[in-house]
C-alpha cells in the first residue's frame, strides 16, 4: 500500500530549478538596490552643485561689473569726491556740518517754550476792502 500525501490547497508546487531561479532573481535585485540608491544620491548632489555653480557665475558677473566700474576714471573721481572730499584746483569745497548737541537742545527748548498765538478770524471780502482803503 502506498502512503497518500496530503493535497496542498492553492499552493503551486515549485521545482528545485524554480527555487534556484527565484533565489538568483532575489540576489540580483538585492545587489541592484545599493547602486540605485547611490545613483539617486549622486543625481541629488549634482543638482545641488549645479545650483551653487549658477550662483557663483552670477556672483562672478557682478564682480566683473564692479571691476569695470572701478577702472572707470569718472567713477573713481565721483567716489573720491563723495568719500574723501576731493577738490580740483580752482574749486571750493563746502562742508555742511550737522548742528552740535547744544544747538539741538536749545532748539528743542525753544519749541517747548513757544506760546500759542491766536490767529485772528479771517475777514470777509468787504472788511478786507474797507481795511485796505483805510476805513477800518
Amino acid at each position: 500500500m502506498k502512503a497518500e500525501i496530503a493535497p496542498r490547497f492553492g499552493l503551486p508546487r515549485i521545482s528545485p530549478r524554480g527555487v534556484v531561479v527565484i533565489l538568483v532573481l532575489g540576489l540580483v535585485g538585492a545587489m541592484a538596490i545599493e547602486p540605485t540608491r547611490q545613483l539617486v544620491q549622486q543625481r541629488d548632489r549634482i543638482a545641488g552643485v549645479t545650483g551653487d555653480l549658477h550662483a557663483i557665475h552670477e556672483s562672478n558677473e557682478a564682480l566683473l561689473d564692479q571691476i569695470a566700474r572701478l577702472n572707470d576714471d569718472d567713477f573713481i573721481e565721483q567716489r573720491a569726491r563723495a568719500q574723501m572730499g576731493l577738490v580740483r584746483p580752482g574749486e571750493t569745497s563746502i562742508v555742511v556740518m550737522p548742528p552740535s548737541r547744544q544747538v539741538l537742545q536749545e532748539q528743542r527748548e525753544r519749541r517747548r517754550s513757544r506760546k500759542v498765538v491766536e490767529v485772528p478770524a479771517p475777514r470777509s471780502f468787504v472788511e478786507s476792502v474797507l481795511h485796505f482803503v483805510g476805513l477800518l
